[in-house]
Protein backbone atom coordinates (compact mmCIF):
# COMPACT_ATOMS: atom_id res chain seq x y z
CA UNK A 1 0.00 0.00 0.00
CA UNK A 2 1.34 3.29 -0.58
CA UNK A 3 -0.05 7.13 -0.52
CA UNK A 4 0.59 9.79 -3.07
CA UNK A 5 -0.01 13.43 -3.76
CA UNK A 6 0.92 14.73 -6.68
CA UNK A 7 0.76 18.59 -7.90
CA UNK A 8 2.05 20.81 -10.30
CA UNK A 9 2.07 24.83 -10.33
CA UNK A 10 2.62 26.94 -13.33
CA UNK A 11 5.50 29.66 -12.22
CA UNK A 12 5.21 33.47 -12.12
CA UNK A 13 4.42 35.46 -15.04
CA UNK A 14 7.92 36.67 -14.07
CA UNK A 15 9.32 33.50 -13.74
CA UNK A 16 7.86 31.80 -17.54
CA UNK A 17 10.75 32.89 -19.44
CA UNK A 18 13.12 30.38 -17.66
CA UNK A 19 10.72 28.10 -15.94
CA UNK A 20 8.35 25.81 -17.34
CA UNK A 21 7.02 24.26 -14.10
CA UNK A 22 7.23 23.60 -10.27
CA UNK A 23 6.00 20.22 -9.52
CA UNK A 24 5.95 18.42 -5.71
CA UNK A 25 5.23 15.26 -5.58
CA UNK A 26 4.97 13.10 -2.29
CA UNK A 27 4.83 9.20 -1.31
CA UNK A 28 4.58 7.59 2.07
CA UNK A 29 5.71 3.49 1.19
CA UNK A 30 4.81 0.74 3.27
CA UNK A 31 7.96 0.06 5.42
CA UNK A 32 7.32 -3.54 5.42
CA UNK A 33 7.50 -3.69 1.67
CA UNK A 34 10.65 -3.92 -0.64
CA UNK A 35 10.69 -0.22 -2.23
CA UNK A 36 9.66 -0.55 -6.02
CA UNK A 37 12.67 0.45 -8.84
CA UNK A 38 10.92 2.83 -10.83
CA UNK A 39 12.11 2.83 -15.12
CA UNK A 40 13.29 6.07 -16.13
CA UNK A 41 13.44 6.57 -19.76
CA UNK A 42 15.60 9.83 -20.52
CA UNK A 43 13.79 12.70 -20.78
CA UNK A 44 14.26 16.23 -22.56
CA UNK A 45 13.80 18.27 -19.50
CA UNK A 46 16.22 19.97 -17.77
CA UNK A 47 15.63 20.62 -14.07
CA UNK A 48 16.70 20.98 -10.35
CA UNK A 49 15.26 18.30 -8.05
CA UNK A 50 15.12 19.09 -3.79
CA UNK A 51 14.67 15.99 -1.73
CA UNK A 52 14.10 17.62 1.71
CA UNK A 53 13.32 13.65 3.41
CA UNK A 54 14.17 10.44 2.84
CA UNK A 55 17.24 9.98 -0.02
CA UNK A 56 16.54 8.83 -3.19
CA UNK A 57 18.80 6.58 -5.14
CA UNK A 58 19.52 5.77 -8.96
CA UNK A 59 20.71 2.57 -10.40
CA UNK A 60 22.63 3.31 -13.83
CA UNK A 61 22.54 0.34 -16.11
CA UNK A 62 26.06 0.12 -16.81
CA UNK A 63 27.39 -0.18 -12.98
CA UNK A 64 23.96 -2.00 -11.44
CA UNK A 65 25.15 -0.05 -8.10
CA UNK A 66 22.81 2.31 -6.08
CA UNK A 67 24.01 5.85 -6.29
CA UNK A 68 22.42 8.35 -3.75
CA UNK A 69 21.77 11.53 -5.44
CA UNK A 70 22.28 14.92 -3.44
CA UNK A 71 19.58 16.68 -1.60
CA UNK A 72 19.52 18.76 -4.48
CA UNK A 73 20.61 17.76 -7.92
CA UNK A 74 20.83 19.64 -10.85
CA UNK A 75 19.53 17.25 -14.07
CA UNK A 76 21.47 18.66 -16.96
CA UNK A 77 21.09 16.07 -19.28
CA UNK A 78 20.33 12.69 -19.72
CA UNK A 79 20.19 10.47 -22.67
CA UNK A 80 19.93 6.87 -21.17
CA UNK A 81 17.54 4.76 -18.81
CA UNK A 82 18.46 4.69 -15.36
CA UNK A 83 16.63 3.21 -12.49
CA UNK A 84 15.15 5.04 -9.22
CA UNK A 85 14.48 4.22 -6.13
CA UNK A 86 12.72 6.20 -3.25
CA UNK A 87 12.49 6.20 0.24
CA UNK A 88 9.77 5.42 1.98
CA UNK A 89 9.10 9.11 3.35
CA UNK A 90 9.08 10.41 -0.41
CA UNK A 91 9.23 13.87 -1.30
CA UNK A 92 10.64 15.82 -4.23
CA UNK A 93 10.11 19.36 -5.36
CA UNK A 94 11.21 19.73 -8.81
CA UNK A 95 11.75 23.25 -10.74
CA UNK A 96 11.35 22.41 -14.36
CA UNK A 97 13.16 24.82 -16.98
CA UNK A 98 12.05 25.89 -20.26
CA UNK A 99 14.38 24.62 -22.66
CA UNK A 100 18.16 26.67 -22.14
CA UNK A 101 16.58 27.75 -18.86
CA UNK A 102 18.93 25.93 -16.76
CA UNK A 103 22.21 27.64 -18.82
CA UNK A 104 20.31 30.95 -18.59
CA UNK A 105 20.05 30.60 -14.81
CA UNK A 106 23.62 29.13 -13.89
CA UNK A 107 25.68 30.97 -17.37
CA UNK A 108 27.61 27.43 -17.65
CA UNK A 109 27.00 26.12 -21.03
CA UNK A 110 25.60 22.40 -21.24
CA UNK A 111 28.43 21.09 -23.22
CA UNK A 112 30.15 21.03 -19.63
CA UNK A 113 27.82 18.94 -18.33
CA UNK A 114 28.36 14.77 -18.39
CA UNK A 115 25.40 12.50 -19.53
CA UNK A 116 24.05 10.25 -16.88
CA UNK A 117 27.09 9.14 -15.07
CA UNK A 118 28.17 11.91 -13.43
CA UNK A 119 26.13 13.58 -10.90
CA UNK A 120 25.85 17.58 -9.94
CA UNK A 121 24.64 18.85 -6.79
CA UNK A 122 23.21 22.04 -6.67
CA UNK A 123 24.86 23.96 -4.11
CA UNK A 124 28.64 23.00 -5.70
CA UNK A 125 27.24 24.95 -8.33
CA UNK A 126 25.05 27.93 -6.98
CA UNK A 127 26.36 28.06 -3.10
CA UNK A 128 25.19 27.43 0.36
CA UNK A 129 21.63 29.73 -0.04
CA UNK A 130 20.96 25.83 -1.94
CA UNK A 131 21.23 23.96 1.32
CA UNK A 132 19.26 26.43 3.49
CA UNK A 133 16.41 26.41 0.89
CA UNK A 134 16.10 22.33 1.53
CA UNK A 135 16.24 22.66 4.96
CA UNK A 136 13.31 25.35 4.73
CA UNK A 137 11.71 22.37 2.94
CA UNK A 138 11.99 19.74 5.41
CA UNK A 139 10.12 21.72 7.72
CA UNK A 140 6.90 22.39 6.49
CA UNK A 141 4.38 20.06 4.60
CA UNK A 142 1.99 23.01 2.85
CA UNK A 143 2.76 22.28 -1.53
CA UNK A 144 1.86 25.78 -1.52
CA UNK A 145 4.13 27.25 0.81
CA UNK A 146 6.58 24.79 -0.72
CA UNK A 147 5.85 26.22 -4.23
CA UNK A 148 6.00 30.11 -2.68
CA UNK A 149 9.64 29.08 -1.17
CA UNK A 150 10.98 28.32 -4.75
CA UNK A 151 9.41 30.65 -6.08
CA UNK A 152 10.66 33.99 -4.06
CA UNK A 153 14.44 31.73 -4.14
CA UNK A 154 13.76 32.36 -7.83
CA UNK A 155 13.10 35.80 -7.96
CA UNK A 156 16.36 36.80 -6.76
CA UNK A 157 18.05 34.47 -9.72
CA UNK A 158 15.87 36.33 -12.78
CA UNK A 159 18.15 39.83 -12.75
CA UNK A 160 21.25 37.75 -13.17
CA UNK A 161 19.53 35.69 -16.14
CA UNK A 162 21.97 35.27 -19.01
CA UNK A 163 20.59 37.62 -21.66
CA UNK A 164 17.30 35.77 -23.73
CA UNK A 165 18.12 35.32 -27.61
CA UNK A 166 15.84 33.80 -30.40
CA UNK A 167 16.41 30.40 -29.88
CA UNK A 168 15.29 30.66 -26.45
CA UNK A 169 11.58 31.91 -27.30
CA UNK A 170 11.19 29.40 -30.52
CA UNK A 171 12.34 26.03 -28.51
CA UNK A 172 9.45 25.59 -25.83
CA UNK A 173 7.25 26.94 -28.73
CA UNK A 174 8.32 24.14 -30.88
CA UNK A 175 8.22 21.55 -28.17
CA UNK A 176 4.63 22.57 -27.21
CA UNK A 177 3.56 22.43 -31.02
CA UNK A 178 5.24 19.12 -31.77
CA UNK A 179 8.84 18.17 -33.18
CA UNK A 180 10.11 19.72 -36.26
CA UNK A 181 9.96 18.33 -39.39
CA UNK A 182 14.04 19.14 -40.04
CA UNK A 183 16.74 21.31 -38.49
CA UNK A 184 16.73 24.17 -41.08
CA UNK A 185 12.99 25.00 -39.00
CA UNK A 186 14.57 25.12 -35.65
CA UNK A 187 17.47 27.21 -37.28
CA UNK A 188 14.88 29.68 -39.15
CA UNK A 189 12.79 30.08 -35.94
CA UNK A 190 15.57 30.71 -33.96
CA UNK A 191 17.03 33.46 -36.78
CA UNK A 192 20.25 31.82 -37.11
CA UNK A 193 22.18 29.78 -39.88
CA UNK A 194 21.91 25.88 -38.85
CA UNK A 195 26.28 26.05 -37.98
CA UNK A 196 24.96 29.03 -35.43
CA UNK A 197 22.22 26.46 -34.59
CA UNK A 198 25.10 24.05 -33.56
CA UNK A 199 26.55 26.03 -31.32
CA UNK A 200 23.88 27.20 -29.22
CA UNK A 201 22.41 24.05 -28.87
CA UNK A 202 25.68 23.02 -27.78
CA UNK A 203 25.86 26.38 -25.41
CA UNK A 204 21.93 25.80 -24.21
CA UNK A 205 21.07 22.38 -24.04
CA UNK A 206 24.12 20.66 -24.38
CA UNK A 207 23.03 18.14 -27.55
CA UNK A 208 22.84 18.22 -31.34
CA UNK A 209 20.11 19.70 -32.52
CA UNK A 210 19.79 16.53 -34.31
CA UNK A 211 19.59 14.34 -31.14
CA UNK A 212 17.56 17.04 -29.33
CA UNK A 213 14.66 16.54 -31.57
CA UNK A 214 14.58 12.58 -31.21
CA UNK A 215 14.95 13.04 -27.74
CA UNK A 216 11.90 15.39 -27.91
CA UNK A 217 9.64 12.76 -30.00
CA UNK A 218 10.86 10.22 -27.86
CA UNK A 219 9.74 12.27 -24.63
CA UNK A 220 6.72 12.37 -26.25
CA UNK A 221 5.85 8.89 -27.13
CA UNK A 222 6.91 7.44 -23.91
CA UNK A 223 4.41 9.83 -22.00
CA UNK A 224 2.08 9.16 -24.13
CA UNK A 225 2.25 5.46 -23.97
CA UNK A 226 2.39 5.62 -19.86
CA UNK A 227 -0.85 7.77 -19.95
CA UNK A 228 -2.04 5.07 -22.42
CA UNK A 229 -1.01 1.78 -21.85
CA UNK A 230 -3.35 0.49 -24.17
CA UNK A 231 -2.57 2.35 -27.45
CA UNK A 232 -0.81 -0.12 -29.86
CA UNK A 233 2.59 1.05 -31.34
CA UNK A 234 1.38 2.04 -34.67
CA UNK A 235 -0.95 4.65 -33.42
CA UNK A 236 1.66 5.43 -31.55
CA UNK A 237 4.32 6.12 -33.89
CA UNK A 238 1.75 8.24 -35.77
CA UNK A 239 0.55 9.96 -33.50
CA UNK A 240 4.45 11.37 -32.13
CA UNK A 241 5.54 12.12 -36.09
CA UNK A 242 7.82 8.83 -36.71
CA UNK A 243 7.94 7.64 -39.82
CA UNK A 244 7.14 4.12 -39.07
CA UNK A 245 7.13 1.74 -36.05
CA UNK A 246 10.13 0.51 -36.70
CA UNK A 247 11.94 4.08 -36.23
CA UNK A 248 9.99 4.24 -33.31
CA UNK A 249 11.22 0.96 -31.88
CA UNK A 250 14.73 1.91 -33.02
CA UNK A 251 14.53 4.86 -30.95
CA UNK A 252 12.83 2.92 -28.25
CA UNK A 253 16.14 0.51 -27.95
CA UNK A 254 18.62 3.20 -28.64
CA UNK A 255 17.57 5.22 -24.81
CA UNK A 256 16.49 3.08 -23.25
CA UNK A 257 18.50 -0.26 -23.70
CA UNK A 258 15.25 -2.73 -24.14
CA UNK A 259 12.40 -3.52 -26.15
CA UNK A 260 9.19 -1.54 -25.95
CA UNK A 261 7.83 -4.69 -24.57
CA UNK A 262 9.80 -4.80 -21.85
CA UNK A 263 8.95 -1.35 -21.09
CA UNK A 264 5.33 -2.35 -21.22
CA UNK A 265 5.90 -5.15 -18.67
CA UNK A 266 7.79 -2.80 -16.34
CA UNK A 267 5.19 -0.19 -16.43
CA UNK A 268 2.50 -2.64 -15.10
CA UNK A 269 4.40 -4.43 -12.69
CA UNK A 270 4.88 -1.08 -10.75
CA UNK A 271 2.16 0.07 -8.36
CA UNK A 272 1.86 3.52 -9.73
CA UNK A 273 3.27 5.19 -12.84
CA UNK A 274 5.69 7.88 -12.15
CA UNK A 275 7.33 9.29 -15.23
CA UNK A 276 4.08 11.34 -16.62
CA UNK A 277 3.65 12.82 -13.54
CA UNK A 278 7.51 14.18 -12.69
CA UNK A 279 8.22 15.54 -16.16
CA UNK A 280 6.24 18.20 -17.62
Amino acid sequence: MFRKDHKVYLPHPALRVFVNNIMIQKVELDRFETKPAFLMPPIQEQAIFFYPHDTVHIELPSSHTLIPLPRCAVLAKRIRRLNVVMGYNHLVIKVGFQPGGLFRLLGIPLREFQADEVLYDTQDLMGREVSLITEQLNGISSFEQMADIIQNWLFGKVHRLKKEIPIDKALPYIIKNGTPNNIAEIASHSCVSIRQLERLFQQRIGLSPQFYVRLVRFTKAWIIKENNPSINWSTLAHQCGYFDQMHMIHDFKEFTSVTPTYLQKDLQSLPFSLQHEVFH
